[in-house]
């Protein structure tokens, strides 16, 4: 077993960034302009300082630097400037009305962190409809909001609507002409924001209290739970320069009942009346240069639901972007769209499920996802889309590319897919499973939008009722399709069309839909995989840059491709070799050779705690004493070969202060006993070598839950790194050589002291 290293590793700083003008200066000069202070925020404090906030036993004369002397109003926050590293905690249980706006900015590395402390709810900051935003942030960047409830709802009146007004939750926004970095909003509960639906377009003779048509482009759709967007200072001499949010993460959240939507993100273009067009949030091409979209936007892991409001427009709407995922979301039974892009490049939409749309607030649709106008680069892929009006809209208007590939729709009411794009847009359509039990037609468009060009390639099309649309054009090419069911209106250019019963293994689907608890349900749709004998096996056509994977993950292909959105498994596949959740096991110390797993508890503790919480438990290592090795492992015999992957929740529950601190989550090994993969977290940074360079991959903050997954191919020597979902080493080499996988260990030794928190081992392996 090799040791640890006990000396202070070298992190590399930052690459040289462009000269900005101060954004907590330009925040400043806004605060004065607006009136909303009596003066200038108060003189910044040392860096990586700790405040705590305590509505009912604080006093705004306190220190705030400790818990026994918590300051207690929001005015107190919003009259300070923060700087790199300091946190805000707000006390569990606590309630303050009003709008939540800290001044200052973080660092790349340091953000400032808005957080919780204490046992009990989520510390909530009301806006009762008195603000537009009940937290705001402005002109600033590096930026935590985590653990806390907002919500912003003005009071109901006789009237339905007439208390809907230019409100949010949440307010991520800037008019300095820079680039404003490194948001990350994680584990919020935003609710009940009473904002106004304001549509693009539309006829103003239907006009309703709180709904209002023919807006435009800067005033519409930016209202709702999350908005992230830009303006600027003066519209009718707008700057040459846009502001530009980059780097922006929401995750982890759950977001319910406000409206237009749930979470938006927007750039300003110059639309309303007396504006100066700028022409940075439209695309009048693809590659027009005055488009000019915020950049590296991630919407993964949340919950988002309008089941409880007739105003709720839209779940995700996201537009002016370029790089963008949103994955592994909840939409339930949200209004108009529930996923929608919009003036939008390389985004990628995975791993969603979306139910439940329908029509709200004059919205002309109800489908799950939509890539719509201007939308290029566009990758939906993975997603469970069901029970919406229609499951899946392809509406770019103008302009647009997408790529439809590997998902499971099925009993939407209308158009499992709808076709309703320009002359000039293409997609790509294929290998998914359509299951229609529910409307006239399977794939439907009609009109401008069968001119557009699309390739619908080894799909399962299937619908148990006869004769349901399947539209055609001389821009639409069918190939290698399977239909079946009752009788379809096989199109004729299909000349590899196979009419058969695709033999799925129970269907019609009957499993629950997922939950702000559960996440999405995406294996329900594993009712829809085929049988070993079915004639989609081996039927269906080979296509290049396919994402290697289907909606199982199994890998692409064995042998021939098949038809539908799950391609069989090949060889001796052993689906999960090993997991622990670790949540039947009682709190106290983890005895070894529980669930076949090794502990050493020399030079400190390994015990079960109930962190997240009681019936969600976890195992901590803690490392007090330089004595031997901290240490949980599991060996395998034989040695894992093949395509092996480790996943794993990790937490520190503590910032570094001073000392060692180095802790394995985890080191992989061979039959030889050497590291041949190494993950750490060490020094508020998280660490892998890749062959034998010591690289950092990413920062941590404590409290907060990582995803680490390492996907090692034995026979190549190599492994992929993913953070969160996110790749961050590719291909990276072994330290030593692995013929195969003997043991992962999570441990610490030497003088690192500390803790680290694991959960949700899974050991795949696929020969």
């Amino acid at each position: 077993m090799s040791a640890l290293p006990s000396e202070p590793l070298r992190v590399p700083g930052p690459p040289p960034r462009r000269r900005r003008r101060p954004v907590a200066a330009v925040a400043a000069v806004a605060v004065i302009a607006s009136g909303l202070l009596a003066g200038v925020a108060a003189p910044a404090h040392a860096a990586n300082v700790t405040y705590y906030v305590d509505a009912t036993a604080g006093a705004d004369a306190n220190s705030g630097l400790d818990q026994s002397h918590p300051w207690k109003s929001l005015g107190k926050v919003n009259a300070t400037t923060f700087g790199a590293g300091d946190r805000i905690l707000l006390k569990a249980g606590s309630t303050w009305t009003g709008q939540l706006w800290p001044k200052g900015s973080g660092a790349a590395g340091a953000p400032i962190v808005i957080d919780s402390y204490g046992s009990g709810a989520k510390p909530r900051v009301n806006g009762g409809g008195t603000v537009a935003d009940a937290v705001r942030l402005f002109n600033q960047e590096y930026w935590t909001i985590r653990d806390i409830e907002v919500t912003n709802a003005a009071p109901a009146t006789g009237t339905a609507g007439a208390n809907l007004g230019d409100f949010r939750g949440i307010h991520i926004s800037g008019d300095n002409s820079q680039t404003l970095d490194g948001f990350l909003v994680d584990a919020v509960a935003v609710h009940d924001v009473t904002g106004r639906v304001n549509w693009i377009g539309g006829d103003t003779a239907d006009n309703a209290p709180g709904v209002t048509f023919q807006t435009g482009w800067d005033a519409s759709k930016r209202t709702g739970g999350i908005v992230i967007d830009t303006t600027v200072p003066t519209v009718g001499a707008p700057p040459s320069t846009p502001t530009i949010i980059n780097d922006a993460v929401v995750q982890h959240s759950t977001i319910t009942n406000t409206s237009f939507a749930g979470i938006v993100v927007k750039q300003y273009t110059g639309s309303s009346s007396g504006a100066v067009a700028t022409g940075w949030g439209t695309r009048t091409s693809a590659g027009d240069t005055k488009f000019r979209p915020h950049t590296n936007i991630v919407i993964r892991d949340n919950y988002i639901a309008q089941a409880g409001t007739a105003y709720g427009c839209n779940g995700i709407y996201l537009t002016d972007v370029r790089g963008g995922t949103i994955e592994r979301n909840v939409v339930d039974r949200a209004g108009t769209s529930g996923i929608e892009t919009y003036f939008a490049d390389n985004v990628t939409i995975q791993f969603n499920e979306v139910f439940g749309t329908t029509q709200k607030a004059g919205g002309a649709d109800s489908n799950g996802i939509d890539t719509d106008k201007g939308t290029t680069g566009q990758l939906v892929q993975y997603n469970y889309v069901h029970g919406n009006g229609d499951g899946i809209l392809l509406c770019q208007f103008a302009f647009g590319n997408v790529v439809v590939r590997y998902n499971v729709l099925a009993g939407n009411q209308r158009y499992q897919l709808y076709l309703h794009s320009d002359r000039a847009a293409t997609a790509q359509i294929y290998n998914n499973t359509i299951y229609n039990d529910a409307s006239s037609s399977l794939i439907y468009g009609y009109g401008d939008g069968l001119t557009a060009t699309y390739a619908i390639s080894a799909n399962i099309l299937y619908s148990t009722r006869a004769n349901a649309a399947l539209s055609t054009s001389g821009t639409i090419t069918y190939t290698s399709n399977l239909y079946g069911g009752a009788t379809l209106p096989v199109p004729a250019g299909d000349t590899r069309a196979v009419v058969a019963d695709p033999r799925f293994v129970s269907a019609p689907i009957n499993a629950p839909s997922g939950t702000a608890g559960t996440g999405p349900a995406l294996d329900a749709a594993l009712e829809l995989r085929v049988a070993a004998d079915s004639p989609a096996v081996n039927a269906g056509v080979t296509i290049g840059g396919n994402g290697g994977r289907d909606y199982a993950g199994n890998p692409l292909y064995n042998g021939a491709p098949d038809i539908g959105a799950f391609e069989q498994p090949g060889g001796t596949t052993t689906p999960v070799t090993t997991r622990h959740t670790f949540d039947a096991l009682p709190v106290g110390p983890l005895a070894g050779g529980t669930e076949g797993l090794a502990v050493s508890t020399a030079g400190g503790s390994v015990a079960v705690v109930a962190v997240p919480g009681a019936t969600d438990r976890s195992v901590r290592l803690t490392r007090t004493a330089n004595s031997g090795s901290t240490s949980v492992s599991q060996t395998f015999s034989p040695a894992l070969t093949g395509t092996v992957t480790v996943e794993t929740n990790v937490m520190r529950e503590s910032a570094y202060v001073s000392g060692n601190d180095y802790f394995a989550i985890p080191y992989l090994r061979g039959s030889s006993g050497l590291n041949a993969v190494s993950v750490a977290m060490t020094k508020n940074t998280i660490v892998a070598y890749s062959g034998t360079s010591l690289v950092t991959v990413g920062s941590y903050t404590p409290g907060r839950w990582y995803n680490v997954r390492v996907v090692v191919s034995t026979p190549a020597a190599s492994f992929d790194l993913f953070l969160d979902g996110v790749l961050v080493l590719d291909n990276a080499a072994v330290r030593n050589p692995l013929p195969g996988l003997a043991q992962i260990d999570y441990y610490a030794n030497s003088t690192n002291y500390g803790s680290v928190v694991i959960d949700d081992i899974a050991v795949t392996a696929t020969p």
